[in-house]
């Protein structure tokens, strides 16, 4: 029961607030276009436009200037995952993306690559013995980013943010969040990680990667990483654009007619 919750919160622990936030800031708002090539971030001055607004969402802070003021979705949809052991992780993925189901003890997670092998959305949660820092879960996956790239190590740190909390007596959670480039690639890694002082063996680790080349990452962050991020916050079938039109189900009028919405 303690995993189920804890992967539960996981799941929408980047994105918490934000729909809500979204809506009341865009309702009644039908001119809504923002220009997003111009965004910038509230926590890195490195970064400007789409990269600035997934910096932000990444790290907790509401972003009310999405194309069109609403979340992204799917446009060419290519299938519909779901873990065998954990449905709530479930999402619409798009055309020349396959994904892998990650399993084991306790572990709920998905690799999403592109067909190409150069481009990765992943998800994971799982337990590991002992204590791990947020920061040593995020340099090991940018070190799995460089083996499975065949990148060398001159990795450009754009932006980082890194911390912990204690708001629960006996409760630490931890995160290491960092935007890098290396070799033309650019990647976003979030890690967080549950330490309670009952259990001093073991910790609850959360990582979400997302990586693709650097000419295109602007694009990917709207048609992909974002895209799926949102239907993970929803957890339900309302997130879905069933009929590919990009105009989610739940706002749709004619949610299995492409020709309107």
């Amino acid at each position: 029961m303690l995993k189920e919750k804890k992967i539960k919160s996981c799941l929408s622990v980047f994105y918490k607030f934000l729909l809500l936030f979204l809506f009341i800031s865009s309702c009644g708002d039908d001119d809504v276009n923002p220009n997003v090539q111009t965004a910038n971030s509230q926590l890195c001055n490195e970064v400007v436009g789409p990269k600035a607004i997934y910096w932000d969402i990444s790290n907790g802070i509401p972003r009310t200037d999405l194309p069109n003021g609403l979340p992204p979705v799917v446009n060419n949809i290519g299938g519909t995952f779901s873990h065998p052991d954990f449905p709530l992780l479930g999402f619409n993925y798009p055309v020349g993306w396959n994904p892998v189901a990650l399993r084991g003890p306790g572990t709920v997670g998905v690799n999403l690559v592109r067909q190409d092998g150069n481009g990765l959305w992943r998800w994971f949660s799982t337990p590991v013995n002992g204590f791990v820092g947020a920061r040593q879960l995020r340099d090991f996956e940018i070190t799995q980013m460089k083996q499975n790239l065949g990148l060398s190590n001159n990795v450009t740190t754009v932006c980082v943010n890194e911390g912990s909390v204690n708001t629960t007596p006996g409760i630490i959670q931890s995160f290491s969040n960092i935007l890098i480039t290396a070799d033309g690639f650019t990647a976003l890694i979030a890690a967080n990680t549950t330490n309670v002082e009952s259990l001093p063996n073991s910790t609850f680790t959360n990582v979400q990667v997302a990586i693709g080349p650097s000419a295109t990452f602007d694009e990917l962050i709207f048609d992909v990483y974002l895209a799926i991020g949102f239907q993970l916050l929803y957890g339900g079938e309302k997130e879905r654009d069933s009929d590919g039109d990009g105009t989610i189900d739940a706002l749709d009028r004619f949610p299995n007619d492409p020709t309107r919405a």
